[in-house]
């Protein structure tokens, strides 16, 4: 608890939902404790702790997910007019739906896939905005646009805040946070509530991407100690010691035609050797025209060598130039990336939005390539338990038979929790009876995740969980049904 409190800088866990709940406390604080011992470093990317309850999703056990094949496919499946490796081998009901473009688009959908919501109200929500995105081609579109332009913010950010970000890290950071403003703009004029929503939690963070942008050489290296990766005219130091080490013979002749015209001697030539160093010299016939500022430095048989606080100051400089620009640079970029750090918060919040942006057009392309349809439910009034389902598809086989010039025949389904609890299905040898109960749960998962469903139309009622083992053997992909898999084990 106080691990906990100490951390997230809280005085009670109440707000994060963990009151009474000691073995959810003492799960987050030993996580906590973990990732300190582990990682060694700052862990302020770290969100509070939020309690949930299975309850509150669809309940998806491995099994299930596995054998309706929701993000792995059974088998490493191979069609008859393909070849292992290929696209088609590996279509998943993740595959088909997954159009994301950012990197926390996509776990966010396959978070939301793996918990499909029970609240309605929310699904509706998410519905309702896939619904106008669907509809809106020029606006998905110019979306999804300025989605592609958008890096992985939570990892970056997970970086920045570690300190382990490069300067490629921190710049791409910046460059994705530019994008933000011209993101929010596309879409400031939607009317579903969740859109609204997320137009509101974008965070333009102008002053952040900014911070970076001046700050970071546009192409940075890729280690802090080749060099090069604050920009120049962002520190006046480091383009001094920059100017010294890169134009060093410019300025020894700056400095030679000044004294010249200071001393009226045209013969006075400033030099270096290892030994002395920076050094002007003045031939004996001249040395009386030598300034009082100048101090002698050697003498030779035909000339005097002077040096003076501003050659000694130079020689100073330049000798160390490249050793002190490094580690200026280190400096700078720590301090850059400490104060974007600061601001990790409201980068995280922007993040958040941008990922669910991202999953609302994703569904909508998918469900406009692919003709889905808004789902309804029946969880209220006399129709509280019926599932209906007109001319229901399996998105996968589907999707499979598209690549192999075929068609996918839709089905029908219907029941309810009165006169039509349960439906016996039979048929022959690969006759689609695996699929067609594997598509039910699946268009019931789509339903609550907030997708539109394969279907003309879907009327369900709100399911807390589903178990099967449909598929446990079959290989439809490779043309076994589960017979026959059954089968040629049975044989071997």
């Amino acid at each position: 608890d106080r691990t906990l409190r100490d951390h997230f800088k809280l005085l009670s866990l109440d707000g994060c939902g963990l009151a009474n709940r000691p073995a959810a406390v003492g799960a987050a604080g030993a996580i906590l404790h973990y990732l300190r011992d582990t990682q060694r470093a700052a862990l302020d990317h770290l969100d509070r702790p939020t309690y949930y309850d299975r309850a509150d999703s669809m309940v998806l056990d491995a099994v299930t997910v596995r054998n309706l094949e929701l993000l792995e496919p059974i088998f490493a499946a191979v069609p008859a007019s393909g070849a292992p490796g290929s696209p088609a081998a590996q279509l998943t009901v993740l595959g088909v739906l997954d159009r994301s473009l950012t990197g926390m688009g996509g776990r966010l959908l396959r978070q939301r896939l793996l918990r499909p919501s029970m609240d309605r109200a929310e699904i509706e929500q998410r519905l309702d905005a896939v619904g106008e995105l669907r509809q809106q081609t020029i606006l998905r579109a110019e979306l999804r646009k300025h989605l592609a332009a958008i890096l992985d913010l939570e990892r970056l950010l997970a970086k920045v805040t570690l300190g382990s970000a490069s300067p490629r890290d921190l710049l791409a950071l910046g460059r994705s946070l530019e994008k933000i403003p011209a993101l929010k703009r596309c879409f400031d004029t939607q009317q579903a509530a969740r859109l609204r929503n997320l137009h509101d939690r974008l965070d333009e963070l102008a002053d952040v991407a900014n911070l970076i942008l001046e700050a970071i050489a546009d192409e940075p290296p890729l280690n802090l100690v080749d060099g090069g990766t604050i920009r120049a005219g962002f520190h006046a130091e480091l383009d001094e010691l920059r100017d010294l080490s890169q134009n060093g013979k410019r300025y020894i002749a700056q400095i030679e035609t000044r004294e010249r015209q200071r001393t009226g001697i045209a013969s006075l030539k400033v030099r270096f050797n290892n030994v002395f160093g920076y050094y002007i010299e003045i031939t004996r016939a001249n040395q009386h025209l030598a300034p009082a500022d100048y101090e002698r430095k050697q003498t030779l048989a035909n000339a005097e060598r002077f040096t003076t606080p501003e050659l000694k100051d130079y020689e100073r400089k330049v000798l160390d130039a490249e050793d002190k620009i490094l580690t200026l640079e280190k400096e700078l970029f720590a301090e850059v990336r400490k104060r974007a750090a600061g601001h990790a918060q409201r980068i995280r919040a922007t993040a958040a939005a941008v990922a669910e942006l991202d999953v609302t057009a994703s569904l909508a392309q998918v469900a406009a390539e692919n003709r889905y349809q808004r789902p309804s439910f029946s969880d209220s009034g006399e129709m509280r338990g019926e599932m209906r389902i007109l001319a229901g598809r399996h998105p996968v086989i589907e999707r499979l038979t598209e690549q192999e010039a075929g068609r996918f025949i839709p089905n029908d389904l219907y029941l309810n929790d009165s006169t039509g609890l349960i439906a016996i299905v039979t048929g022959p040898n690969m006759g689609g009876k695996s699929t067609y109960l594997r598509q039910a749960a699946i268009i019931a998962i789509l339903a609550q995740t907030g997708s539109f469903v394969p279907a003309e139309s879907a009327s369900l009622p709100i399911i807390d969980r589903i178990f099967t083992r449909i598929g446990a053997s079959d290989n439809l992909a490779r043309g076994r049904s589960t017979f026959m898999v059954e089968m040629t084990e049975t044989a071997v």
